[in-house]
């Protein structure tokens, strides 16, 4: 057995307790050690990300941001699944508040299609991109092998941008690497008023601490590999499964968003996190660890937890095979995006 084939299938162990199961590849005795130092040397040598610094070239109005944000959407037209095209609600003209919202690894803008209707409603101009590489006509998660923590920071960069001219206030809002994205613009974009963090995969669960950084490392640099699973005929627009490299990336932005949390400014914009006591996919100690180092700045930020009763997985707005809950979840969306207290049974940790 190659040495290759031996490491993809140790990081093929490692990521799938990211989705809560464990598959053993066994490997033959005379070339294990062998391949356990070659994986030693790959979790020591970061992988690349690409540059994670902002890039900003924020819009001058509202009819630039709305020239841009319709290029957007229109350049997803020849390229996207059934209703996985970036979404658009505006007014006629700029609005007091203009809200980003950032869908989850592996899923698409349509995941907060009704939040944005809702936002939209109560006056605000709402966006909602599509991520890189997700939700393509004729493909499935293997091609989310080739995402970068670099594309989804030009991803927060445009979006924020086209954000600038739609409204006096910026708020953004994501869930799981949208969370992190959210996050990561508080953290480097000045426009923004106000971030709402839902779940962000700063650690992930069944994994420890110590060996996060060396699991990312090690994704990185042995070759992808993806599992697929049964797609949705009725939700074309969603990836099942995972792809290794992707998800390498996506946990490398989390380690950088957590790291750049030092430089945080007592000018830093309001954060806000929610996490779900019911999770097992990500941790929620990194996320209070984030929000105390905002803290100790003088930057505001509060963390709210959904709480175990209500049963919830990592994905709180439209979960896979399960019914989704907007009449519990999307009040409590849009009280932390316009900046309010949520429900009394939203407990504040």
């Amino acid at each position: 057995m190659r040495r290759d084939v031996v490491a993809t299938g140790v990081c093929t162990n490692l990521f799938s307790l990211y989705q809560g199961t464990v598959v053993f590849v066994p490997g033959l005795p005379g070339i294990w050690r062998v391949s356990m130092i070659a994986l030693g040397l790959a979790a020591m040598v970061p992988v690349r990300a690409g540059d994670l610094r902002s890039h900003p070239h924020p819009t001058r109005d509202y009819a630039d941001a709305v020239r841009r944000a319709r290029a957007l959407v229109a350049s997803d037209d020849s390229l996207v699944a059934e209703g996985g095209a970036t979404i658009l609600r505006v007014h006629s003209a700029r609005a007091p508040r203009a809200i980003v919202l950032f869908h989850g690894f592996t899923n698409s803008p349509r995941q907060f299609a009704e939040l944005a209707d809702s936002l939209f409603a109560a006056g605000d101009n709402v966006l909602v991109p599509r991520l890189p590489h997700h939700a393509e006509r004729g493909k499935d998660v293997g091609e989310l092998a080739r995402l970068t923590a670099a594309e989804l920071c030009r991803t927060t960069d445009a979006a924020v941008d086209i954000a600038n001219g739609l409204g006096d206030s910026v708020v953004v809002l994501g869930l799981s690497v949208g969370g992190t994205m959210a996050t990561w613009a508080a953290e480097h974009r000045s426009e923004v008023r106000r971030a709402v963090a839902i779940a962000p995969p700063f650690e992930v669960t069944h994994v420890p601490s110590m060996l996060e950084r060396p699991l990312v490392n090690i994704g990185g640099h042995v070759p992808n590999v993806s599992r697929r699973a049964a797609p949705d005929s009725e939700r074309p627009d969603r990836d099942p499964g995972f792809a290794t490299h992707g998800l390498a990336q996506v946990l490398r932005l989390g380690i950088a968003t957590r790291r750049d949390a030092e430089g945080a400014k007592s000018t830093s914009p309001e954060l806000l996190f929610l996490v779900n006591a019911r999770d097992h996919t990500v941790k929620t100690a990194p996320v209070l660890d984030v929000a105390r180092v905002w803290n100790s700045k003088g930057a505001p930020v509060a963390v709210y937890e959904l709480p175990d009763s209500l049963g919830l997985p990592h994905n709180v707005i439209d979960p896979i095979g399960r019914e989704a809950t907007p009449g519990t979840v999307l009040p409590v969306l849009i009280a932390l995006a316009h900046g309010d207290r949520p429900a009394a049974w939203v407990h504040r940790r």
